[in-house]
């Protein structure tokens, strides 16, 4: 009936309004999760094509709500504005296709930089174990004994600086092993995660940009010809 067609426009012109409103605030968040730009930085790079991927979902629903009900009930300024929006489809799947590469590298990037700041601070935990063997080395029995003498409460009866030297030169070695494999262990924690989320991340933006390009297909009516203001099709 006419009145159900009527309702039904009404409905979809209100749908489009939302997709409209959705656009603008990606937009919005789009500004917001790429300034400051920061190229070359890995892990800005890696962390914006997730921030992108994470929110993929809201232009697509934004795009599908502007696109709903094809040409039909259309205002003169949608008229205008529905072939460069189609062509936006296909410029968002360009993009989302290129986050992967980006993701990719920027990884790979972040897990070489772990990897060099492990390699720095077991290098120096190592020159701290060396500084502090060779000062305990140089120390003499009676100069072992006077350090040892002021942090001790009472006298010293029976000290062996020998002794003494090779129990702390124990606990560097046992120190310096446990920080080794705490580090090693974060390390492979991190490296966990890190293949965790740009495995996802990448197929995300994979999987979005295959979405986008089907969308653009679909949308082939805005590009072909002018939209005309052509009302909803009456229900018999």
């Amino acid at each position: 009936m006419q009145f159900e067609s009527a309702s039904a426009g009404k409905a979809i012109s209100g749908l489009r309004v939302i997709g409209y409103g959705i656009l603008l605030l990606c937009l919005i968040d789009l500004v917001d999760i790429l300034y400051p730009f920061q190229a070359f930085n890995s892990n800005w790079e890696f962390n914006t094509v997730g921030n992108l991927v994470e929110r993929v979902g809201f232009p697509l629903i934004g795009f599908g709500l502007v696109f709903l009900g094809e040409e039909s009930n259309r205002s003169k300024t949608e008229q205008f504005l529905l072939k460069p929006l189609s062509w936006l489809l296909i410029a968002y799947a360009i993009a989302y296709w290129v986050l992967v590469p980006i993701g990719v590298s920027s990884a790979w990037r972040i897990h070489n930089q772990n990897n060099a700041q492990l390699v720095a601070q077991l290098s120096q935990q190592r020159d701290r174990a060396k500084a502090a063997q060779a000062q305990l080395d140089k120390l003499t029995d009676e100069q072992v004994k006077e350090l040892v003498s002021r942090s001790t409460v009472g006298g010293l009866q029976n000290f062996n600086a020998d002794e003494f030297r090779k129990r702390q030169l124990e606990g560097i070695e046992t120190t310096t092993q446990q920080t080794e494999v705490q580090a090693k262990a974060a390390l492979e924690q991190q490296t966990k995660n890190l293949l965790k989320k740009g495995m996802k991340w990448t197929l995300g933006a994979f999987i979005s940009g295959v979405v986008f390009l089907y969308l653009w297909h679909l949308t082939s009516w805005a590009r072909a010809k002018k939209a005309r203001n052509r009302p909803l099709a009456m229900t018999r």
